[in-house]
This record gives C-alpha cells, sequence and structure tokens, in this order.
C-alpha cells in the first residue's frame, strides 16, 4: 500500500521544511546515498515566486542539502514552456540555489526516444533527458489548477521531461480531447517513474491558472512515493464534485488504490476555485459531452489593455490558429483546439478565456 505524508507548513521557512522532509522520507521509505539525484521542480517560465507559477526556490534549496549531505550528485532541471531552462531557473530564483550549492543543470535539450505500452494509442515519446540516467527522481510539482487539465500536480509536472517544442505535438494530437491528453500524461509519468513526489501547496493558484490565476496560502505540503496516489488525495482534499479526467482515467484503468495517509496537521482547503474552462461537465456522457463543448467551451481572447505584442502566444500555439498580422493576436476560432496554451504561456496574463 502506498503512503502519503501530508501536513502543514505556513512558511517556506527551512527548518521547518527540513523537519517536516526528514520525516516524510522516513516514512515512505526513501533511501538514498552516493545517488545521481535530479530536482524537476515545474518551472512553467520565469516568474517570481510570489505568484505561485513555480514550484518555491526554497524547496530546492532544502533539498539540494539532502541530498549533497549523502554525498550525491544533484542536477535542477525542466523543459518551460518558451524560455531556456537557464532563463527560467535565473528568473524564478531558482538559480539562487543552484550557484549556493554547486548543483548542475539538466537543460533538457537532448532527443531521448522512449518506447511505451500504456493506456494511450501512442507508443512512442520524445524526452529531453534520459529518466535512466539518475539513480533519483524527486518530481516537485506546485499546486495549481490547469486550464484543460483542472489541476496540475504531480502526474502532469512530468510533461516536462518532454522538450518545449515536442510539447504542441501533443496538445495537436490531443485536440480537445482531456481524457486522451490524460492518457499521454499518464504514459510520460509512468515511463519516467519519478521516485517521489513532494507537492509544493504552501502558496499554491486557484481560478484560471497555470500561470495567471489567484496566488493563494493554502500551507501544504505532501509526500508520496506514488504521485498517482498523491493526486488522488489532493482532489478528495478539495471536495471535487467528481473526479477530473487525469484522475477518472487512472481509475477506469485500475492505476489508483488504496493509500494510507499519514496526517502531520493537514488544513483544510475551503473554496477552491477552478478554472472557468472546467465548467463544462468533463464527466457527462460522450455524445452529451461533445454537444456540450461544442455548444459552451469557453475561447481564448486578448486583452488589448495587456497585451504587448511579444508573439509568444503564436509561437506556442500547437494548431496555428492565432495571427499577429494585426496590431493584436487575432484568432481562428475554427482551427482553435481550446488546449489553451497561449493563456498557459503569456508572460502579461492578456489571454483571457
Amino acid at each position: 500500500m502506498s503512503k502519503i505524508v501530508a501536513g502543514r507548513c505556513d512558511r517556506y521557512d527551512p527548518v521547518e521544511l527540513r523537519r517536516f522532509l526528514d520525516r516524510a522520507f522516513t516514512d515512505v521509505g526513501l533511501v538514498f546515498d552516493h545517488c545521481t539525484v535530479l530536482l524537476k521542480p515545474n518551472l512553467l517560465s520565469g516568474k517570481s515566486p510570489h505568484k505561485a507559477v513555480n514550484t518555491h526556490p526554497q524547496f530546492v534549496k532544502v533539498l539540494g542539502e539532502i541530498f549533497l549531505e549523502k554525498s550525491c550528485e544533484v542536477y535542477v532541471g525542466d523543459s518551460p514552456g518558451y524560455e531556456s531552462t537557464e532563463k527560467a531557473l535565473r528568473n524564478s530564483g531558482i538559480m539562487g540555489a543552484v550557484r549556493e550549492l554547486g548543483l548542475k543543470i539538466a537543460s533538457f535539450d537532448k532527443r531521448v526516444v522512449k518506447k511505451s505500452h500504456g493506456i494511450s494509442p501512442y507508443r512512442e515519446f520524445v524526452f529531453g533527458e534520459d529518466p535512466a540516467s539518475f539513480d533519483l527522481i524527486v518530481n516537485l510539482p506546485k499546486l495549481k489548477t490547469h486550464a484543460m487539465m483542472g489541476l496540475t500536480l504531480g502526474v502532469k509536472n512530468m510533461f516536462g521531461f518532454v522538450p518545449r517544442f515536442e510539447k504542441a505535438k501533443w496538445h495537436l494530437k490531443a485536440g480537445r480531447e482531456a481524457l486522451l491528453f490524460a492518457a499521454i500524461l499518464i504514459d510520460i509519468y509512468r515511463l519516467v517513474n519519478p521516485s517521489i513526489t513532494i507537492l509544493d501547496g504552501i502558496l499554491a493558484m486557484d481560478g484560471d491558472g497555470p500561470s495567471s490565476g489567484r496566488a493563494r496560502e493554502l500551507g501544504i505540503v505532501a509526500v508520496s512515493r506514488d504521485a498517482l496516489e498523491l493526486d488522488a488525495f489532493v482532489e478528495s482534499c478539495l471536495a471535487l464534485p467528481s473526479p477530473l479526467p487525469l484522475l477518472r482515467l487512472a481509475l477506469e484503468n485500475g492505476l489508483v488504490g488504496e493509500a494510507e495517509v499519514i496526517d502531520l496537521g493537514m488544513p483544510p482547503i475551503r473554496d477552491f476555485v477552478l478554472p472557468k474552462t472546467m465548467d463544462i461537465g468533463w464527466n457527462l456522457p460522450g455524445a452529451v459531452h461533445q454537444t456540450m463543448k461544442r455548444l459552451f467551451v469557453r475561447k481564448p481572447r486578448c486583452a488589448q489593455d495587456l497585451c504587448k505584442r511579444c508573439g509568444i502566444c503564436t509561437e506556442v500555439c500547437p494548431a496555428s490558429a492565432i495571427r499577429t498580422d494585426e496590431e493584436f493576436p487575432a484568432f481562428d476560432y475554427k482551427k482553435c483546439i481550446r488546449c489553451y496554451c497561449c493563456q498557459e504561456m503569456c508572460p502579461e496574463a492578456a489571454i483571457r478565456v
């Protein structure tokens, strides 16, 4: 039976975090010594910590210290949406911990092909780093909402193994089908197979995440060897009316079971707001769901008073549905697949849904 250690941490205090993580590692049975370790934060873009877009730098610093004390070789990296890994690390504040501790950077700029026999119809995935190069992969997701999937937690964070320009291919393949994209995410997670998942929910995000939602102080840290179980636990704490697409698919395929929860003072979560894009009943029967989506699914729009005309939305759109030959971005809704990558990547929060 998987174990989940969950509890309260009100601040990014290094002493408090260290105490919590030492206890959690013992409870879940994580043993390490002289290992090659990858710390894989959620590094969507180079946003400052107070915006709750990325995993907080203090997690990287405390974990780096823990692993260095055991003579481990420690790497830090992710594949951000449109920036280089180094730039995103620098602008997010994580590079400070990297330099202070002498950690190494995994740039996720390789092309590693992995074969899969999972639950999606796809049998080959390209990664920016080879999971087999590391003895331990430490998955460090941020508790945030996500326009397409509802939440981005432990399983979704492994999508960062896919290089930035390969990500668009998977969004295009999935189109508007959230369950197909969920199957892709689960297959990627199982290929990477992280050793442990540590959720940063101290300062979380609800509303229209994953980059322009509301930063909220939830004071939560959760740890498990199984990210699927951890994600299911977080959804249960949010008291959602029905499982989000990723958990629904995991349940249908028998990938989530019973887990032992070691409660270290888990605070209640009240009034957590999902993205407006999740208002449509994602758990309705197929024909009804398709009709609802055609009629009511939200469309991305440009808030012209915020737009700086940087062109990032056009660059990241998998379906080439955004034109920038006008003064402001113009959307071709016949092409748009409602993946909301434009909203996710806009550095000015100028794309609204």
